[in-house]
């Protein structure tokens, strides 16, 4: 293995894990705060791959009061 195939498969795996981990904070936060609209929130954020995205939609859970809101940011970022 190349020295840059090895560079690229490890930046794969950091931006992955980034990922999961922005995903398992979202839920996180929604079982806590909104329990009846994690499943939608988390069926909505399984296709985003975007961690500006994901971070946005974490902080997000922080301040707003009703579970749809975060579910329309969804949606908006989705577009």
């Amino acid at each position: 293995m190349t020295l840059a195939l090895a560079e690229k498969f490890r930046k794969e795996g950091e931006i992955r894990g980034k990922l999961e981990g922005l995903s398992d904070a979202i839920e996180l936060g929604m079982t806590l705060k909104f329990p009846d609209k994690v499943d939608m929130v988390m069926a909505g954020v399984s296709g985003i791959k975007n961690i500006e995205a994901l971070i946005k939609i974490k902080e997000a859970i922080k301040t707003v009061t009703d579970g749809s809101e975060i579910l329309l940011m969804i949606d908006d970022l989705k577009k």
